[in-house]
């Protein structure tokens, strides 16, 4: 009984989840994709010349794209990351909290969030790969005969020996960069109530960790952002995956469990029973 509860609660949450917004945010993930490499994507395409293929637009993306870095993230929150922020300013926790119980409303709102934002960089990402081939090869022969081994940066040596594999390396390293943003901001929408900073803040966040690594001095190899872009490639494509699969496992975790540890002690005190 205790189990169809929670899986009724988990349902209407993510029933909430899938709104315009989401449509939006898959939309805005295809095009910043796109925007990376605009000029050269127009003229590939009045042009008609075959040296432009899916992987030249997808590398250059990861290389040095100022939206697939900073404005994606924002896209990957749009669905759900404000949920909480919305529910506290219309007074609504209280009821919500008094049917669900206070662990179990942080936890499925929580988890609904990072598995919507997932799937919609995910999804987004593979729409935007699929919509380039229609128009593209998928990789041309200077990939090809520049290839050396599967240590090759943005997951070249896949994109020309396994099409199919490099798009599920790229929508899994979309899905796990856009569960963390959405746990991130959600988290930050426990000090904040304004819709439009929580939505903000992972390309806020996106600028200082970006900064603060280069301040380090950090080898690209080891840096998660640089993995999740899909710019790094630690051994091989797969092992690339494996490891941030594993961060981004427990990264997602500590931000979920903090998170929900964090509004149940707030819930017990009041101070998100009113909107500030």
């Amino acid at each position: 009984r205790r189990g169809n509860f929670v899986r009724r609660v988990f349902i209407n949450e993510w029933k909430r989840a899938i709104n315009i917004n989401t449509v939006i945010a898959i939309i805005g993930v295809m095009f910043c994709i796109c925007f990376d490499s605009w000029n050269d994507l127009i003229s590939a395409i009045q042009s008609g010349n075959t040296v432009w293929c899916v992987y030249y637009f997808t590398s250059n993306s990861a290389f040095g794209g100022m939206c697939k870095k900073y404005i994606l993230p924002v896209f990957a929150v749009l669905p759900f990351a404000t949920s909480f922020c919305e529910e506290r300013n219309s007074r609504a926790v209280a009821y919500i909290v008094s049917r669900e119980g206070m662990r179990r409303y942080g936890t499925v709102k929580y988890i609904v969030n990072i598995l919507i934002s997932g799937l919609v960089v995910a999804f987004g990402t593979v729409l935007q790969i699929l919509f380039l081939r229609m128009r593209f090869p998928m990789t041309n022969d200077y990939y090809a005969t520049s290839v050396t081994d599967t240590a090759d940066l943005f997951h070249k040596w896949l994109a020309v020996y396994s099409p199919v594999r490099y798009c599920m390396t790229e929508a899994a390293l979309g899905f796990m960069r856009g569960m963390i943003w959405a746990g991130a901001s959600m988290f930050a929408s426990l000090y904040l109530t304004d819709r439009l900073v929580i939505t903000i803040f992972s390309f806020f966040g996106s600028c200082v960790i970006v900064r603060i690594s280069q301040m380090l001095s950090i080898d690209d190899k080891w840096r998660l952002d640089q993995i999740l872009i899909g710019r790094t490639v630690v051994k091989d494509s797969g092992y690339t995956v494996m490891i941030a699969a594993i961060v981004s496992g427990v990264l997602v975790f500590l931000i979920g469990y903090a998170f929900t540890t964090k509004m149940v002690r707030g819930l017990k005190d009041g101070m998100f029973y009113e909107s500030k």
